[in-house]
């Protein structure tokens, strides 16, 4: 998950930045003024911002705030020295997802990033949160997987397939495995029919990733694995490749 710090005072910006980076998650950029701090939002459009109030220059973090959803809404966690009622009301009038007054506990600022997230990118308010440490939360164009203590980001697009293990679904990207706790007809549901098919009960893959088809085998090549292809399935997979 990519996260914007924009925060003036030294001390609690490097506080900041060593807090996110333990948790694993990757740092965009960090900021102490407006400016930079737009021009940082703009050029790598994180995933969630920590903006504290009072910073150098023209511009409050509330102001920053206001452009920030204006432009591309995204999750934001005030922390800040301001604990009056008026800077509290100013700051809700951009809809942040918490408001932290320093000095910040790191247990509350993760619980925190953790339901932004939740919050900002589940596709309704039904959608399941993190029931354990292995589940996942849908954006427009990626999955963001939660593993341990950090949730990670996966792009729809760069799931090579999908397989099944008891209660669990695998996603399989280069190099690595995401596992959710889900049914395969439940995610199934969440990805885009045009991109991804069912080839077998247990599997489904990304079409665009497909690089052969062993139809005396009934196997499906993608990344150097076999994939099984079930011969019920096989005309529906064989027309979609046509399709494309």
């Amino acid at each position: 998950m990519n996260i914007l710090i924009v925060e003036d005072e030294p001390n609690y910006a490097d506080t900041l930045e060593m807090f996110v980076d333990e948790l694993g998650y990757h740092i965009t950029g960090l900021a102490e003024e407006g400016q930079k701090a737009l021009k940082l939002f703009r050029e790598n459009a994180p995933d969630l911002v920590l903006l504290d109030i009072n910073i150098e220059g023209e511009m409050s973090g509330i102001d920053l705030a206001r452009i920030f959803q204006a432009e591309r809404p995204t999750p934001v966690i005030f922390i800040t020295s301001y604990d009056d009622k008026e800077t509290f009301n100013k700051a809700k009038e951009t809809v942040p997802c918490d408001y932290l007054i320093k000095p910040f506990d790191p247990d509350q600022l993760e619980r925190s990033m953790e339901l932004a997230t939740v919050r900002a990118y589940a596709p309704s308010p039904d959608e399941d949160v993190f029931e354990d440490n292995r589940h996942v939360v849908l954006g427009k164009d990626f999955f963001f997987v939660k593993e341990r203590n950090k949730l990670v980001k996966l792009m729809i697009a760069d799931i090579l397939w999908v397989s099944v293990e008891d209660k669990y679904c695998i996603l399989h990207a280069e190099g690595k495995k995401f596992v959710i706790r889900q049914s395969l007809k439940e995610l199934a549901e969440k990805l885009n029919p045009q991109e991804f098919v069912q080839t077998h009960r247990s599997h489904i893959v990304n079409i665009k990733k497909v690089e052969d088809i062993d139809l005396a085998q009934y196997t499906i090549a993608i990344a150097g694995e076999e994939i099984p292809l079930g011969k019920s399935y096989k005309e529906n997979l064989l027309y979609r490749l046509q399709t494309l």
